[in-house]
């Protein structure tokens, strides 16, 4: 009898340490949909020359869009997040598989950055015609900025045009997912509570019975 009543406390302390230690959450989201509209993002162009309707027009020099490159930026400061574990990129474009010279193709890639620091590492988007949506999963250990990005609550996203020509594509909306663990709340969850008041009840009766 006594070394069940000590095995359940066990129990209960257990399930008590994996429910405190709960398993990465989307913490919240960021959308920026792209054009000219009111509500819409221009990527920090400075004139609408490369800001059409429904989409921006990303391209490899500065000089194709008003003497300014594609960069905008994902405030997530406004989540309640206790700590991030990943960050997930979803952006949705088209028009990365143009051809220059019929001998090289383009090669555009996500160059995310926290301030005004870029990372070293360029994540591969996937050539297309058409519209799709691609995402991204950036981690500690495979982004050297991560920390950064955490840090400040601010994502950068900026982008790489690796072949010989200039080169552009199309941007339609790119959203970003927080991932990891919410803030702990002041008051315990009722699981929490009742696993707690569980393991109390056992190990105070166990006590009781070695007392006698």
């Amino acid at each position: 009898m006594f070394k069940s009543i000590k095995a359940v406390a066990a129990l209960a302390l257990v399930l008590l340490a994996g429910a405190s230690q709960a398993a990465p959450v989307l913490l919240g989201s960021v959308t920026h949909n792209y054009g000219n509209g009111a509500s819409l993002s221009n990527g920090g162009y400075s004139n609408n020359s490369c800001v059409k309707s429904g989409y921006v027009i990303v391209k490899d020099a500065a000089n194709g869009c008003g003497n300014s490159r594609f960069a905008d930026s994902f405030d997530f400061s406004s989540l309640n997040i206790g700590s991030v574990t990943s960050l997930s990129l979803t952006l949705t474009f088209s028009a990365t598989n143009d051809i220059a010279w019929f001998i090289f193709p383009e090669d555009w890639r996500v160059r995310p950055a926290s301030g005004s620091t870029g990372s070293a590492t360029l994540f591969d988007m996937t050539r297309t015609g058409s519209t799709i949506s691609q995402t991204f999963t950036f981690t500690a250990a495979n982004l050297d900025v991560f920390a950064s990005i955490v840090a400040n609550r601010n994502f950068g996203l900026w982008f790489s045009e690796e072949s010989a020509f200039s080169q552009q594509f199309n941007l339609q909306s790119a959203t970003l997912n927080v991932n990891g663990n919410a803030a702990v709340a002041a008051v315990p969850e009722p699981t929490a509570l009742a696993l707690a008041s569980l393991a109390l009840l056992a190990l105070g009766f166990a006590r009781r019975r070695n007392a006698r």
